[in-house]
């Protein structure tokens, strides 16, 4: 309930290579930081104990566990839709580590234990992260994977408050089969009229890995053309890879379609974010 017992930290790997004596061990905390980072991924504290035993007390063990953090989840909802629910969209982490079942602790509890239990949770506002203040203006969503969330709850805004702004949404995921999200929620948002354009990139259904991206790319005219029409961005998703290759996506738009040059482009999507046109939500 209080302390974090299995993401592995380079505190704990020392705390056991200091009881242990294994050389290795030390090794790992004397070598590049990217290579320990490597090395502690995917373990947990108990594989590393299950190969290297030791002995200490439950207060020696307090001082290198570290207290549990909370997780942030994008609300998946519009109040105006679910008065009385938040609604969340979880991956749940699960895989294999030597053979044994490991998993997500928090993405785990919620799906296999935490039943009627009372989980302490917070609201923590995102005034900067919202659908447009003008329910005219187009809005252009780019949320792959759990990205997809807060955008359920602005189309559900949106048709609350009977928005008439288009709305555009680009979801990813590894294959759709299994991991296309509210798949028939966006359908029946498209046959109502609420979401005027949807495009995927499902990156493992083709021998090439297609992403988000490569769809703003593909349809880079059309989107120059909402842009030029007051449209907002949203993004939502992976801070480390993502967001990232979408502004160059959105940058390489600005170039291609609106004839700037690449400094020109970088100032346009300054000057969007200004505007409160351009808003990230990225962790």
């Amino acid at each position: 309930q209080h302390l974090d017992i299995t993401r592995l930290t380079p505190e704990q790997l020392r705390f056991v290579a200091e009881r242990n004596g294994d050389t290795g061990l030390a090794a790992h905390l004397q070598g590049p930081p990217d290579a320990l980072a490597g090395w502690l991924q995917g373990r947990q504290l108990i594989d590393l104990l299950r190969a290297h035993p030791v002995r200490a007390g439950a207060a020696d063990w307090l001082g290198v566990l570290k207290r549990l953090q909370p997780r942030l989840y994008s609300i998946a909802s519009s109040p105006r839709a679910e008065p009385d629910t938040v609604h969340l969209t979880v991956s749940v982490v699960r895989y294999r580590f030597d053979g044994e079942l490991r998993g997500g602790l928090c993405s785990t509890f919620l799906a296999d234990r935490a039943g009627d239990t009372e989980v302490p949770l917070f609201v923590q506002p995102a005034p900067h992260f919202r659908p447009p203040a003008d329910p005219t203006a187009p809005l252009i969503m780019i949320g792959p994977g759990t990205g997809i969330a807060p955008f359920r709850g602005f189309l559900q805004e949106r048709q609350a408050t009977g928005a008439s702004g288009r709305n555009w949404l680009f979801f990813g995921e590894q294959h759709a089969a299994t991991d296309f999200y509210y798949r028939d929620e966006l359908a029946a948002l498209q046959r109502q009229g609420v979401l005027h354009r949807l495009d995927t990139a499902f990156s493992r259904d083709q021998t090439d890995k297609l992403y988000v991206q490569h769809r703003i790319a593909e349809h880079g005219a059309t989107l120059w053309a909402w842009l030029q029409d007051g449209a907002h961005l949203r993004i939502c998703g992976d801070a480390s890879r993502m967001a990232k290759d979408v502004d160059a996506a959105l940058r390489q738009v600005a170039q291609t379609h609106g004839g700037l040059g690449p400094d020109a482009a970088t100032a346009y999507l300054a000057q969007l974010a200004r505007d409160q046109r351009y808003q990230r939500d990225v962790y």
